[in-house]
């Protein structure tokens, strides 16, 4: 089985057509398909890097810590220090719930454009995975594998595969026959415009003999 890897860069499935798919894959279903794909990647994009969101919620700790000790100098207000644990906690809690509704949205999406393609294209012996890290996202029993090797990238990519067992049938459906039994046969046959005196006489001859002896 062939398969082809289009990774997900810059919030954007490669839709670069390679010479990989030529013979399987036309330009214009390639295109087709993954102009639905990058219209669902705009709808619905992906988080960014998780790098990103830990500097963000570090950032925010950071922020909080100035805040209070600032209000602790001005008005002696010692609240701030039993409410400033629970602010950091609730702050994180908010951005991971964040990071997943938006990364949950991302997958379900590429995942459903995923099955409508396939609905079509598994007829020809195409099929279309959407994976993450290199696991399968449809794949349910992968999906404790993904959780626990995640990280801090996340590597998301679309596989389009190629059964060879439907490119053998399709061959032998088109190519029943071999070319040895085929006979060429003219169109129009060659026949001289004046035949020869013995080719007619001939003729002639077993005519009237086929003649005589009905």
């Amino acid at each position: 089985m062939k398969s082809v890897r289009f990774s997900l860069i810059n919030k954007k499935f490669d839709d670069q057509y390679t010479f990989d798919l030529q013979g399987y894959l036309s330009v214009q279903d390639f295109c087709s398909s993954f102009n639905l794909l990058n219209q669902s990647v705009l709808q619905y994009p992906p988080p960014s890097n998780k790098l990103v969101w830990v500097i963000a919620i570090w950032v925010f700790w950071m922020i909080s810590i100035i805040a209070n000790y600032l209000l602790w100098v001005h008005t002696k207000w010692s609240y701030g220090l039993a409410v400033l644990p629970f602010l950091m906690i609730l702050t994180t809690l908010l951005f991971v719930w964040r990071h997943r509704v938006l990364r949950q949205r991302f997958e379900l999406s590429i995942l459903s454009i995923c099955n409508r393609i396939n609905a079509t294209e598994n007829i020809r012996g195409i099929n279309y995975r959407f994976s993450k890290n290199g696991s399968d996202l449809s794949d349910l029993s992968k999906q404790v594998h993904i959780i626990s090797n995640s990280s801090l990238k996340t590597v998301y990519s679309i596989l389009i595969e190629f059964d060879d067992r439907y490119n053998a049938l399709s061959s032998k459906q088109f190519n029943r026959y071999p070319s040895v039994d085929f006979v060429t046969v003219p169109l129009y046959a060659h026949v001289s415009e004046k035949p020869t005196s013995t080719a007619w006489i001939s003729t002639k001859q077993y005519d009237e003999k086929f003649i005589i002896h009905q």
